[in-house]
């Protein structure tokens, strides 16, 4: 890792900045990889997980990186130009010029996660080759069969020097965020992140955390019940959950329980009738199954309802069809840990007073979604928490926006990439000021100084 590490940085060295084409090249060939090899990377995610829906690959995997590295490649021209800022102290009136301009930083490192195996390296790999950078990625040893076709696929299209794919288990992962890379983008549990630090802090390597969390939604009084059901079920069952932006919990207005449910039942057996419940997602593997069985008995130990909104269980192997977990309680270990499956706890709530200091009591999370038609409870949702991203009456959405950055807040996160703000945060901003020849006014600023340096003085106090 360290060889390949070192042939990045002396490439750099002795090739300068990528120009707009070399990086409008590098995110051609990103796409021109995923399409290649869009129907191996289908198979190679059914291998990894006991099932995994082809449909879903095809719009979260495949179709949303390539159109985030398709908006990269038609705006990075106007995201690389400097952007020129006034110059202060009034030297702008006198010829004084300041810039601000996004340079590379160098070798960036991924750590990517199990659930989106082939997105999460390639959709910040449209922020970090805008931005001029190498990389060095490491897929998640928990999908082998799609982390070995990852690394074979960059290595037709990429040198080393360019693009290159680490594999291995926890202690190769310990290795790699240990080197001296000029960023580290890691996506994962908020467990590991706290290992990651420690190992960058040894080389003051800046990082990008998206960790994740349990991402709230809440359904107000006036909500569409039939509109909501699809939405978060849409979005709860993406994966079979095992996704960082998926709806952890529900708050529903109390009255209204009966009517949801309802309406959850209806939009499930839609989604999947019985014919075509083996197109739903399993667990990546054994112990994430095992995980789910026992937040279910757990909950139901400690007086929680169960009920499974599929009316049979798939042939599949590690499959738990997306189950409601009712009368909910805060000392169930659903609602201590983020779930990352297809268990959906529903809490009841009388004012929405409740719900936000329930969600400010707890671990910022990456999303928070809200379901109602008033703009006064929308905006005083938004204006009393904080979390990464913000999807009203929808859930995930927020992430699909190419215009908007993703990133998470406290303890989902920092950083960002997507668009712009992800094409900066892997970018050293760096102050460019090109200084006048007039020299009158500069001259009163030096030794010996005169009365007309106390003058000016003042004046500086108050020039922006």
């Amino acid at each position: 890792m360290k060889e390949i590490l070192d042939v990045q940085k002396q490439s750099f060295i002795e090739n300068g900045p990528p120009s707009h084409r070399q990086r409008i090249d590098s995110l051609r060939r990103c796409i021109a990889l995923i399409e290649k090899n869009e129907m191996k990377f289908i198979n190679a995610l059914n291998h990894d997980f006991s099932n995994r829906s082809k449909g879903e690959i095809k719009i979260s995997e495949i179709d949303q990186t390539i159109r985030n590295l398709s908006f990269t490649i038609k705006n990075l021209k106007n995201w690389m130009k400097p952007k020129k800022r006034r110059s202060s102290l009034g030297l702008g009136l006198v010829g004084g010029k300041s810039f601000l301009t996004a340079t590379p930083l160098g070798s960036v490192g991924i750590i990517a996660p199990w659930n989106f195996p082939v997105g999460m390296v390639f959709y910040p790999a449209a922020s970090i080759l805008a931005a001029g950078n190498k990389i060095m990625a490491k897929p998640s040893e928990i999908t082998p069969h799609t982390a070995d076709l990852i690394k074979a696929a960059v290595k037709e299209y990429f040198d080393d020097s360019e693009f290159s794919v680490i594999l291995g288990g926890p202690e190769i992962g310990k290795a790699f965020s240990s080197l001296p890379l000029d960023h580290l983008l890691y996506t994962g549990s908020n467990v590991i992140a706290k290992k990651v630090l420690q190992n960058t802090a040894n080389n003051l390597v800046p990082t990008t955390l998206e960790l994740g969390g349990k991402s709230p939604t809440i359904i107000s009084g006036d909500a569409n019940l039939k509109l909501a059901a699809k939405r978060i079920l849409f979005a709860k069952t993406m994966n079979a959950g095992q996704v960082c932006l998926a709806p952890d919990y529900v708050f529903l207005k109390k009255g209204l329980q009966e009517k949801f449910l309802e309406e959850l039942k209806n939009v499930f057996k839609s989604y999947y009738p019985i014919e075509n419940q083996n197109d739903y997602t399993s667990m990546v593997n054994a112990h994430h199954y095992e995980r789910m069985k026992q937040y279910i008995n757990d909950a139901i130990s400690k007086g929680a309802v169960v009920v499974p909104l599929g009316q049979n269980q798939p042939e599949n192997p590690h499959t738990i069809l997306t189950t409601l977990i009712l009368e909910t309680t805060e000392n169930m270990d659903v609602m201590k840990n983020e779930i990352f499956g297809p268990l959906l706890p529903i809490l009841l709530y009388e004012d929405l007073t409740e719900v936000i200091k329930y969600i400010n009591l707890h671990d910022r999370p990456l999303g928070l979604y809200f379901f109602g038609n008033k703009k006064s409870e929308q905006n005083y949702v938004i204006n009393n928490t904080r979390s990464g991203g913000v999807t009203i009456n929808d859930a995930l959405f927020h992430i699909l926006q190419a215009r908007l950055p993703f990133g998470g807040v406290g303890e989902s996160g920092y950083g960002c990439y997507h668009g712009y703000e992800g094409f900066l945060n892997f970018s050293n901003l760096r102050s460019i000021y090109y200084q006048t020849t007039f020299d009158s006014v500069l001259s009163i600023i030096r030794p010996p100084r005169s009365k007309s340096f106390d003058k000016l003085s003042k004046i500086f106090k108050f020039l922006g």
